[in-house]
């Protein structure tokens, strides 16, 4: 048996999720994919259904992360989050990248490249998070007067990110106060875009009335992160009380809960069997012999490992074959795991490592990690498979 591995992404879903975002929030006008880190480990490929499916802006981090866009949409415009190389700036002017400018520094040497290209500059400000980007409304006005008096320097947008959602703290409310602010010396009605994250951000506010543009991660690939009112149990109803506290301690702006839209998970993996064996009573299994049989049991041995970006914990850890669960026995290795199975588990059989009743939100337990982190992980080492109304459509080796 052959290592058959793979990571399947879903095109029909990622269709179906950039629809809902869409039409759920027609209130704005512009809706960025953000794709950096390979699409959450989704791939590039994926950027076609996303712009067919209403999507009309693309954010990246990078400008090789932009040009890997290019392979597959040679027109979408796409927006470099983070600083792009002052060599590289030709490059994003004429393949209509969008380059952001944090600082007046960083714009004056833009400025003396002389970039012969048309050029679109999105402001970056720092609201709180403390990252990138201006925290002085007297430098965010300078920075608006030196691009508009810059030939072949056009000033499409201005965003920010947050730091919380707002649900037990001021920080939220802080940063959107703290936005305003910082761009009062300005005109937010004369800038083209004006654009927040994330999907967490948009499922549990309502629409910013200064803003008319939302970046959306998670929510794109099939996760609904919306906070949730929960009301089934002692300890759900001590976390309402707990969240009214806090609503009423800080004064807290409206949280939306339970925010329904109707997207689902593109990414699924599955994986083979290489060999089924017995093990006896009192054998140990994998490196250390952190197992040690209790009875004689059946074992299968797996093709996948921690290079395939799923952790090294086994404990409590399970996959799925024809419906039920199988559990992991031994430490998992770099490149294989052992399960424990009965006889029902055939040599030709599917592994599922995610789907199949796995969700994201397990893996992640498993791993020890958060879901955005745990996707990279699966998508980065893995070979990617692309379907489409059932059919594979398209193939891409990873490494």
């Amino acid at each position: 048996m052959v290592n058959e591995t793979s990571v399947t992404i879903n095109l029909d879903n990622i269709a179906r999720n950039a629809r809902a975002i869409t039409e759920k929030y027609k209130e704005y006008d512009y809706f960025f994919a953000v794709l950096k880190s390979s699409a959450y480990g989704h791939g590039e490929y994926i950027v076609n259904e996303l712009v067919n499916n209403n999507i009309n802006y693309i954010a990246v981090s990078y400008v090789d992360e932009a040009l890997k866009i290019r392979k597959y949409n040679s027109d979408v415009p796409v927006l470099i989050l983070e600083p792009v190389s002052l060599s590289d700036i030709e490059t994003a002017a004429s393949r209509n990248f969008t380059v952001v400018v944090h600082d007046l520094d960083y714009l004056n040497e833009l400025i003396a490249t002389g970039v012969k290209s048309k050029l679109k500059i999105h402001i970056k400000i720092d609201s709180g998070m403390n990252r990138l980007g201006f925290k002085d409304k007297n430098e965010v006005k300078k920075a608006v007067e030196m691009i508009k008096q810059t030939e072949n320097l056009y000033l499409e947008g201005i965003f920010t990110h947050f730091a919380t959602i707002g649900m037990f703290d001021k920080n939220f409310d802080n940063q959107v106060e703290s936005f305003k602010e910082i761009t009062s010396l300005i005109d937010l009605k004369e800038i083209p875009i004006v654009h927040l994250g994330s999907s967490v951000i948009l499922l549990s506010h309502p629409k910013f009335e200064f803003a008319n543009g939302v970046r959306t991660g998670i929510l794109s690939y099939g996760y609904n992160v919306a906070p949730n009112y929960c009301n089934s149990g002692l300890k759900d109803k001590l976390r309402n009380l707990r969240n009214s506290y806090y609503q009423k301690k800080y004064n807290l702006s409206k949280l939306i809960y339970d925010a329904e839209i109707d997207v689902k998970p593109a990414m699924s993996m599955t994986t083979s069997i290489l060999q089924i064996k017995e093990v006896k009573k009192g054998e140990c299994v994998g490196y250390g012999a952190t197992y040690t049989a209790e009875e004689d049991i059946k074992i299968a041995v797996l093709p996948i490992g921690y290079n395939n970006g799923i952790g090294r914990r086994s404990a409590g850890r399970y996959v799925v074959i024809n419906g039920k669960k199988y559990f992991a026995v031994g430490e998992i290795a770099m490149n294989m795991m052992v399960i424990r199975v009965d006889d029902d588990v055939k040599l030709s059989d599917t592994v599922y490592i995610l789907g199949g009743g796995i969700t994201l939100g397990a893996l992640s337990r498993f791993e020890g990690n958060s879901i955005s982190k745990t996707l990279l992980d699966v998508g980065k080492n893995n070979r990617r498979v692309y379907i489409k109304n059932n059919q594979t459509v398209f193939e891409e080796e990873t490494r």
